[in-house]
């Protein structure tokens, strides 16, 4: 009889213990104490919340236990600006949500208008540059392709176009003729359109900061005489007093020309 009875009891053990953790399962499944309520978020300079978290609407309300990290990174990383994200659930009811943003430092002209971040990766197209230029200040560049920007030689150009950008700016040279526009071309080098009018300044190669000392002359001659050009030529290999500057037709401009 006691074997019997030994028998019978380690047989509902056997019986009831999955019974009980199946019980136990549905009772914690069910309950709304891990229901995803809350959202916190880390990195967001550029990209807006209210998108981030329209697109976390899909897991809002469901058990913490039934979202997958992985799956809303996967949803995440195709927002606009996210390089990098990462999403931590943290019991009874929030995800963590961390962004590392592509930080925009030029508009790219090809095909449309696209952004590029620092390291010179273009990550999202513009439907209108407009804002974009007032917001954060960068510098519109042509002459360079998304393809370009896959190789190393034209990270480089792009740097080198961004740094002229700073130092333009940095002389006091955009409060007299704004950059509207920074052109690279392999051959005759970088160049860049300024003032209402778009004058071209053509400045090569290197040597960037006396190429701009000898415009800084340049511009406040043209300036103090009152006088408008079309183009100044600053692309010399050597001598930086041989600069080239035409004149643009009109009042107090006489014909159009060279000096």
């Amino acid at each position: 009889m006691r074997r019997i009875a030994l028998v019978l009891g380690l047989a509902a053990v056997g019986f009831g213990l999955p019974s009980a953790i199946l019980y136990g399962y549905s009772v914690l499944m069910s309950s709304s104490f891990f229901a995803l309520s809350y959202v916190d978020v880390e990195g967001l300079e550029y990209l807006e919340e209210d998108t981030l978290l329209e697109a976390a609407q899909a897991v809002a309300g469901e058990h913490l236990l039934n979202v997958r990290s992985e799956h809303l990174e996967e949803i995440f990383a195709g927002l606009p600006f996210v390089a990098r994200v990462s999403v931590e659930r943290r019991f009874p009811d929030r995800l963590h949500i961390e962004i590392e943003e592509h930080e925009p430092a030029a508009v790219i002209v090809d095909d449309g208008f696209w952004l590029a971040d620092v390291y010179g990766d273009v990550f999202l197209e513009l439907d209108d540059p407009d804002p974009g230029f007032e917001l954060w200040d960068l510098p519109l560049i042509s002459g360079l392709t998304r393809a370009d920007l896959t190789t190393e030689r034209g990270k480089e150009r792009l740097l080198e176009a961004r740094r002229v950008y700073r130092m333009y700016g940095e002389r006091g040279l955009a409060e007299r003729q704004p950059i509207s526009e920074v052109h690279i071309e392999e051959r005759l080098g970088l160049s860049l359109i300024v003032g209402e009018a778009g004058m071209e300044v053509r400045l090569g190669w290197g040597r960037w900061e006396e190429r701009l000392d000898r415009l800084e002359v340049i511009q406040e001659s043209l300036i103090r005489r009152g006088v408008e050009a079309t183009y100044v030529l600053l692309d010399q290999e050597e001598d930086f007093n041989r600069v080239a500057v035409g004149r643009r037709a009109g009042p107090g401009n006489g014909e159009s020309g060279q000096e």
